[in-house]
């Protein structure tokens, strides 16, 4: 069913939807492909259930729909067709002999979520893309408007697009990591994204001309057929916040996304009130809520679910101080059992 799959994939959902994104997951990580699809009597697609099964930290065998991915959503042609799905989820959870599955929604919404617990603790913000560059511009904060401005007026900095700068963002991107106390796959798993979306994956990076380096860059993602940007992985080095690199590394995206015809820019999932929710929140996007839905079988009493940020105080912290010989190759180990 690739191909049925894949355009509907296409017409129904995101990038992320396609069979493309599930290789890329299943080469880099080792997940059993547990994907299926609701049909008709006809054998016409109705929803699609991209579902992924691994282990989590506790060794658990669980299934996420979709681990890296912030939302979704199964594409459902009518409540009917939803709900068909979410029923077999609950079958294919006892026949796998998984502790969970978990669902990521963003604008779907199960007309019976009877024993599914939910998570409403992440937004994502959707910032919409104009023609002219400066609607977009007004969306923002006064100081926002300033700092981008200032950016281009000091030439403190260059972009390209050229993907061969992919071995330095990754040495920006696993820095910065480290400093948030997170361990990062491998650069294998992104040279994926240009070999299985070779006309989706594109790297933006954003260069120092008086250090002749990278010092910050964005994986950025094409989805046409909902006409999004989406912005699944970014660094940059904090020594140059202070001259905005973040803003002029944001702004770069958005120009990208108005020359490349799309509608809006996703800037991607942050927790209610956290400091990069408040960072999107000044370029004038707004937050969408995501529903993160949990079912173990057992009801709803019982479900805990995956560790949030605050129960892994402790190993993040540790993770910080760690050396990053040690960080560096275990967190290609451990990146996996996270299913972030």
């Amino acid at each position: 069913m690739k191909e049925a799959w894949d355009r509907y994939a296409l017409s129904h959902g995101t990038i992320y939807h396609t069979t493309a994104f599930r290789q890329l997951l299943i080469d880099s990580f080792g997940y059993q492909c547990r994907y299926h699809a609701v049909i008709d009597e006809r054998g016409s697609i109705q929803a699609l259930i991209p579902l992924v099964a691994g282990r989590n930290l506790g060794l658990r065998r669980i299934g996420v729909s979709l681990p890296f991915i912030n939302y979704m959503d199964l594409c459902a042609a009518s409540d009917e067709a939803l709900q068909a799905a979410a029923d077999s989820l609950k079958r294919l959870r006892e026949q796998d002999k998984l502790a969970y599955v978990e669902l990521r929604l963003k604008d779907d919404r199960l007309p019976d979520a009877s024993g599914w617990k939910s998570h409403l603790h992440n937004h994502t913000f959707v910032l919409p893309l104009y023609e002219d560059e400066e609607q977009v511009l007004a969306l923002s904060t006064g100081s926002n408007r300033n700092h981008v401005r200032k950016t281009y007026k000091n030439g403190w900095f260059t972009s390209s697009f050229d993907p061969g700068h992919l071995p330095e963002f990754y040495k920006v991107y696993v820095r910065r990591m480290k400093q948030l106390g997170s361990p990062a796959p491998k650069l294998s798993f992104f040279e994926r994204f240009f070999e299985l979306l070779p006309d989706n994956a594109f790297l933006l990076t954003i260069h120092d001309p008086s250090a002749g380096q990278v010092v910050g860059g964005m994986l950025l993602i094409t989805s046409p057929g909902n006409a999004t940007l989406y912005y699944p992985y970014g660094a940059n080095l904090v020594e140059y916040n202070n001259k905005y690199l973040n803003n002029y590394m944001y702004w770069e995206a958005v120009r990208f996304g108005i020359r490349s015809g799309l509608k809006s820019l996703d800037l991607g999932r942050s927790q209610t009130g956290s400091g990069t929710y408040k960072y999107k929140e000044q370029w004038g996007a707004k937050p969408e809520q995501l529903t993160y839905l949990i079912y173990d079988g057992a009801g709803s009493s019982s479900l805990s679910g995956p560790p949030d940020k605050e129960s892994l105080r402790f190993f993040i912290e540790l993770w910080k101080k760690a050396p990053s010989f040690i960080t560096d190759s275990a967190g290609n180990y451990l990146i996996k059992y996270l299913m972030p």
